[in-house]
């Protein structure tokens, strides 16, 4: 029996009271029991007055939990605190979820309503793409109205033999074709065509700058300026095209297909303008302004889906041209075929040579080697 109750008397005497612990000692109001200091004899220690520390106690407990003292008293006399539902009293306000409004809720979960936002402006009008040089631009425009007006001043009363009399088996067989041909509408046709060409791309121009200028507040006077440079741009082509049109033709001199009958209503076959037929002007013109204005179209609306009808609308006008003066008698297929070709490569090459970042997009340099130099294009298109 003694060695059975000896173990239990070890234990029960290594365990701390019960009463030391704090959260007893904050129930039952008892003080814990004491240990003497270190380094003091235990029969000279006297344990003194118990005092509570409530920052001991606020660290013993959790923070978040609440305390068993705080908690309702969950008796059978006890009514619990309830939300009011009876039939008087009405439910708490929705927040305002219409669309004009926006609903924001705190920590508290209380709704409290703001205005709702501007919306957004659109976005700025790029920067145009158009650099006008005027060091460069004015001396090439001029250059271009000397060639034209200087040519057909010197040639206006210059007059030759007619070609009647020559042998037309020298004519390849697609132009050859184009002989006979005498049909004074027709002439007139490509007439009004021309002019619809030159004046088509100033008109549809100043109305895309100003729809475009409508986008940003303040941007319908940019627009404008925009307009400004294009249209310098477009007066280049025209003169370059119409000056380098007028030094081929007097220098070829090719007879027109009408000087090779001996009297037409479209004109006098002996007259220097019936041997004025390589390249043809109307043609080279109508595909320099229209493509010229194409191009500005693309660059200033590089994603555009409208920029594919501009672009067949501007080759069908300036081809319906072409045609028309063969049918009129006015110039062989050769004619208009150099003249498409050397108008549409003004028209694309001049617009893109005025661009703002031209130089970030071309490049040049010499690179040294073995035997001299080497000369570095580069491009990005």
């Amino acid at each position: 029996m003694t060695r059975r109750l000896l173990p239990a008397l070890l234990v029960a005497l290594a365990a701390p009271p019960v009463a030391a612990h704090p959260l007893v000692t904050a129930r039952t109001g008892l003080a814990p029991l004491q240990s003497p200091p270190s380094g003091v004899p235990l029969g000279a220690w006297q344990p003194g007055p118990f005092v509570h520390d409530s920052k001991d106690m606020s660290q013993a407990t959790s923070p978040s939990a609440p305390s068993p003292a705080d908690a309702p008293d969950p008796s059978p006399g006890t009514e619990l605190p309830t939300a009011d539902m009876s039939p008087g009293t009405s439910p708490p306000a929705a927040p305002d979820m219409s669309p004009g409004t926006v609903t924001k809720v705190s920590q508290d979960m209380s709704p409290r309503t703001f205005p709702a936002a501007d919306p957004p402006l659109p976005p700025p009008l790029p920067l145009h793409l158009m650099r006008l040089r005027p060091a460069v631009d004015v001396p090439v425009i001029t250059l271009g109205l000397v060639m034209w007006l200087g040519t057909d001043l010197a040639a206006r009363d210059m007059r030759w033999s007619g070609c009647a009399a020559c042998d037309r088996s020298h004519i390849n067989g697609l132009d050859r074709r184009v002989l006979g041909n005498d049909n004074l509408a027709a002439a007139h046709a490509s007439d009004a065509l021309l002019y619809t060409a030159i004046a088509a791309p100033l008109v549809a121009d100043l109305a895309d700058a100003l729809v475009t200028g409508r986008r940003a507040p303040g941007g319908v006077r940019r627009a404008a300026g925009g307009w400004a440079r294009d249209v310098v741009v477009l007066f280049e082509v025209l003169a370059v095209n119409v000056g380098l049109n007028n030094l081929v033709k007097y220098a070829v001199r090719r007879p027109r297909p009408y000087s090779y009958e001996p009297e037409s209503d479209l004109g006098d076959v002996q007259a220097e303008e019936a041997r004025l037929s390589f390249y043809s002007g109307h043609t080279s013109t109508a595909f320099a302004m229209m493509t010229a204005w194409a191009t500005l179209f693309t660059l200033r609306h590089p994603r555009a889906r409208a920029a594919v009808p501009v672009w067949l609308a501007a080759i069908a006008l300036a081809t319906t041209t072409g045609v028309l003066r063969v049918e009129a008698g006015k110039h062989f297929w050769t004619d208009v075929i150099a003249g498409s070709l050397a108008g549409a490569s003004l028209g694309v090459l001049v617009p893109l040579l005025h661009r703002n970042d031209l130089g970030r997009r071309f490049s040049a340099g010499m690179s040294p080697t073995a035997r001299g130099a080497l000369l570095n294009l580069s491009g990005r298109f």
